[in-house]
């Protein structure tokens, strides 16, 4: 099979209809989350019955039980068209437990997939998931992809996902400039962002292509914005005064973080996900890839929030 051959059960990208009329659905694991809330909506947007796989499903739902240790019932992905997976667990922080729950779990879910003949899946990676980073949560999920494109899955690495959601590590950078003084490490670094209403669009694209590239497609802007242009525009879209920022080094940072998980104290940030911002992919990969299959991601751009 090539890259780009045609899935088997193709459906029509400008009628979002499969073969014969019947209706589609679409199964998306951490559909309760700000990404998967987008992902869902992009969905059903395309004309798919959304099934969640949650933790709590709700009755009177398609809801289905699912945790990504444990798994779902041997009939959660019955009659699915497309499966989503978002969801990752953050409560984890050691390389041995990480790859246990999210890694190993990610793989039952992706064999459950195939063995349910499911048409085509979604694996949710992420711009942290580049060649070389020192990141645990970035490698967990180069291995998920790994997994994925084994099994001839298709691959996103989202970037900072952002708009009036507020939600994500965009919601926590915006609580950060909100502060008298906003600590600032790797303040010469940048971060590749996308809209929700961008995530959205693309998911529903994605999910309706004929075909797709068998490499990792990342959803962001290729235009990098600086770490320190970042915080200014949440502030100003947000209604705050300029913050101010005071630049300090990261690895003295790092490791008191690393030393406070270890003492069980709530932090606002995890240690990990500081070091996915002070070292950052360093390009968009395949954007010519995203590009073809007709999604538009728009530059940085922050509407005033009343």
């Amino acid at each position: 099979m090539s890259d780009q051959d045609p899935l088997p059960g193709e459906v029509s990208p400008t009628t979002g209809q499969a073969p014969g009329g019947s209706g589609r659905v679409a199964a998306v694991t951490g559909a309760n989350g700000y990404v998967g809330t987008f992902i869902c909506e992009g969905l059903s947007g395309a004309g798919f019955s959304v099934r969640r796989l949650i933790r709590r499903p709700e009755p009177g739902t398609l809801d289905q039980a699912y945790d990504i240790e444990s798994g779902c019932s041997p009939d959660a992905l019955n009659d699915v068209d497309v499966l989503v997976h978002c969801a990752y667990d953050f409560t984890v922080r050691s390389r041995t437990e990480v790859w246990r729950t999210n890694v190993l779990g990610t793989r039952s879910l992706l064999d459950k997939a195939v063995a349910s003949g499911v048409t085509r899946t979604i694996v949710v990676s992420s711009m942290s998931a580049y060649p070389g980073t020192h990141q645990i949560y970035g490698r967990s999920k180069l291995a998920t992809e790994l997994d994925a494109f084994a099994r001839g899955m298709t691959v996103i690495r989202p970037g900072l996902v952002y708009g009036p959601g507020w939600g994500g590590m965009a919601g926590t950078l915006r609580k950060l400039v909100a502060l008298p003084v906003v600590p600032v490490v790797g303040g010469h670094s940048h971060q590749f962002t996308l809209h929700e209403n961008d995530l959205r669009a693309a998911i529903a694209t994605l999910a309706t292509a004929p075909s797709v590239p068998r490499r990792p497609l990342g959803l962001a802007h290729p235009e990098p914005v600086a770490f320190a242009e970042l915080l200014h525009q949440i502030a100003r879209a947000t209604g705050g005064h300029a913050p101010r920022l005071v630049s300090l080094p990261w690895p003295p940072v790092y490791w008191s973080m690393r030393l406070a998980e270890l003492a069980s104290l709530p932090l606002p940030v995890r240690a990990d996900s500081m070091l996915g911002l002070v070292k950052p992919a360093l390009c968009v990969p395949n954007a010519e890839d995203v590009r073809a299959l007709g999604i538009d991601v728009r530059p940085f751009t922050l509407e005033p929030t009343s």
